[in-house]
């Protein structure tokens, strides 16, 4: 059966276990054949948390900030990691540019170039050593992006893109923003096939780059495992205290609708009302952007292993997108990874976004979550009350994501749509 598989060199900045986009990463690579895939990736981007209770793809992986390591080793590296992150240089002018713009900018473009090189050192080797059939590169902020296109140029091998978020366009530090309006036409050009992960996606690139790009382009949805869901899901029956849920890592694109939630949740009064927050985020960051633990917020740390028994034990799961950003664009193109595990989770989704969102208009279309449209903390309000005090609703709600899930987010259908892609004639 391996034989009738094209061989990846898949080249992502971040793979699994980190928890975030990988895990999608994961979903569709799970069942390929270990010998046709290979994954360059940061040795150094896998957390800690998850490298050591994460789950690891079988296939191999080459570190390209590593060559020399291998999965093993960084499961082993948690303490070398933590103490020489603590002391290193590098750590310390991060620290600095946290706070200060122009330092910012300044160590930026070291960085995605170092990493730009290592990508291509490595890569080159590994295309020689392995002989792919094709590279496979992950969206990301730039480096990964631009190194499987430059290991394009020199090997010939035939370039493919999976895009978990549009590339141009996106908020990234400088100078990725730059890179990614010089690059992203070069490697739509070179690309002879570009997965997107909904249509909203497909539709926005056929606008910017037209119907050539247009049939270029197939649509795998996000997707999930549905069985850790399934196992031990009853009858939603919400009690008292009741609580919502957001998992994953909070960044801009969630921020400010989820401060939104925090102002409505301790403001709500006639309800006994929780609200859990799960997300790697560190507490000095957490701290910063507004986001506190209190009487009624909690913040925990948990591996993604765990997120189907902790998502079904909430009452309402929570997924915002924000308003105001500077980077629109993606805000209303995207549908996070998280969405499709709530989809499944058997509790009732609530979704705070602007209504130009792709999201929104999908689950408006599918019926499948409660939806607040407004950047509106009354509006936010009355849609969680609303959610508690009529669960028919939230039953229907729940009956209709999980129609919906199986439709398009089933982890085991879109893991066979991915290897039909790269099956040889």
């Amino acid at each position: 059966m391996n034989r009738d598989y094209k061989k990846i060199l898949i080249v992502s900045s971040y793979a699994p276990p980190a928890i975030g986009g990988p895990q999608n990463l994961y979903n569709l690579l799970r069942d390929f054949p270990t010998d046709r895939y290979f994954i360059l990736t940061s040795f150094y981007n896998i957390d800690n948390l998850s490298a050591q209770k994460g789950t690891w793809l079988n296939g191999e992986y080459i570190f390209y900030d590593k060559p020399n390591a291998t999965k093993e080793d960084r499961i082993k590296n948690q303490e070398e990691k933590t103490t020489a992150k603590k002391s290193s240089l590098l750590s310390k002018l991060k620290h600095l540019a946290r706070r200060n713009g122009f330092v910012r900018n300044i160590i930026g473009i070291p960085i995605i170039a170092t990493q730009i090189f290592w990508i291509v050192k490595q890569g080159k080797k590994s295309i020689k050593e392995k002989k792919p059939d094709v590279l496979l590169g992950f969206s990301d902020y730039g480096p990964a992006m631009i190194g499987t296109y430059f290991l394009h140029k020199v090997s010939k091998t035939p370039l493919r893109l999976f895009l978990f978020d549009l590339y141009k366009g996106n908020f990234y530090p400088f100078p990725g923003g730059i890179l990614s309006k010089i690059f992203e036409p070069k490697l739509f050009k070179k690309a002879e096939q570009i997965i997107v992960t909904n249509q909203g996606t497909k539709d926005f690139y056929i606008n910017r780059y037209g119907e050539n790009i247009g049939k270029k382009i197939k649509i795998i949805y996000n997707a999930a495992f549905p069985e850790p869901y399934l196992i031990s899901q009853s009858e939603y029956q919400p009690t008292p205290p009741f609580s919502i849920l957001f998992t994953g890592r909070i960044y801009w694109p969630q921020i400010s609708a989820l401060k939104n939630l925090v102002q409505a949740v301790e403001s709500i009064n006639n309800i006994d009302l929780r609200l859990d927050i799960y997300c790697p985020n560190p507490r000095d960051y957490l701290d910063r952007i507004g986001i506190k633990e209190s009487d009624r917020i909690k913040i925990s740390v948990a591996p993604p292993q765990d997120m189907p028994r902790i998502q079904g034990q909430a009452d309402i799961l929570f997924l915002p997108l924000s308003w105001g950003t500077k980077s629109n664009d993606i805000i209303n193109t995207a549908t996070p990874g998280k969405f499709t595990d709530y989809l499944v989770a058997g509790k009732p989704m609530l979704i705070h976004a602007p209504v130009s969102t792709y999201l929104v208009k999908y689950a408006k279309e599918n019926n499948c979550a409660m939806v607040v449209d407004k950047n509106d903390i009354e509006e936010l309000k009355k849609g969680i009350k609303t959610l508690i005090e009529n669960p028919d609703l939230a039953r229907q709600l729940i009956q209709n994501a999980r129609k919906t899930f199986f439709t398009n987010h089933d982890a085991n259908k879109n893991a066979e749509l991915f290897r039909a892609l790269f099956a040889k004639n």
